[in-house]
């Protein structure tokens, strides 16, 4: 299958929320009891029953008020850093063919903690009642049957887009040249959801992309087998022999 993604033209959204009501529609989540907190904007965080949202980031610039409109949800990294987190369950996190990237029932074993620390843009919520966690799953039930993902159909203005990731990086690459000035893509090419900006991410109540290297297992398999043992001991009486002001050529005579 072909690698797709959804690209966001964050210059359309007008703060509808259609998206929202989408994605609580078809993955059929509850509603959540919220308060009134002085804005449009609800619920106030992503959570395990809303998995994705509608930022409103209120902005002055000349004098001006302006309304700037984020679709918050999972990026779907090419190399997700919470698959790494999660690799002592296998399956509980997986990378479909389609590029998206799926929390399982599995993940009921993992450390949350451990899964929403090694997300860069902190997306993954738990659910306390079931101890799984969730996210977008970019409708992959939906687009495995040829169907865009819920958000994408229900979007009246065409900020949301779906299909190959090629196509989508060149739509919104043409889309960064016609709006100009600090328009940008974010956060990158290397992720299936991405997004383009008119504003800088600050004004959108985001952060620079982080960087986030690959967990890596220390490898004392290898470490104890004979020969790593053999060079680990060497590195050893190595160093020692160094402290004690000896040589390599000293040794050696």
């Amino acid at each position: 299958m072909v690698e797709m993604a959804i690209f966001i033209d964050v210059s359309k959204c007008t703060g509808c929320r259609s998206c929202q009501v989408a994605c609580k529609n078809w993955n059929q989540l509850k509603a959540e009891q919220t308060t009134n907190r002085g804005t449009h904007e609800n619920p106030p965080d992503l959570s395990a029953t809303t998995w994705n949202r509608v930022r409103f980031n209120e902005v002055v610039k000349d004098g001006k008020l302006d309304w700037l409109f984020l679709n918050e949800r999972c990026r779907h990294c090419e190399e997700p850093p919470c698959m790494f987190a999660a690799e002592d369950v296998p399956g509980a996190i997986i990378k479909d063919k389609s590029g998206a990237v799926i929390f399982t029932e599995k993940t009921k074993q993992l450390n949350y903690e451990d899964v929403r620390g090694s997300c860069p843009f902190d997306i993954p919520r738990l659910d306390e009642e079931t101890g799984q966690i969730y996210k977008c799953t970019m409708c992959v039930d939906r687009t495995a049957n040829g169907l865009k993902p819920a958000c994408v159909t229900a979007c009246p203005t065409g900020t949301l887009n779906y299909g190959p990731k090629v196509e989508m990086l060149k739509l919104a690459k043409k889309r960064v040249e016609e709006l100009g000035g600090d328009a940008a893509l974010y956060p990158g090419e290397e992720y299936n959801t991405f997004w383009v900006l008119p504003e800088p991410e600050q004004d959108y109540g985001l952060e620079a992309k982080a960087t986030v290297a690959k967990p890596r297992k220390f490898a004392w398999d290898k470490l104890l087998s004979p020969w790593g043992t053999l060079g680990l001991a060497a590195a050893f009486i190595g160093s020692l022999s160094k402290e004690d002001g000896v040589t390599d050529q000293e040794q050696a005579k």
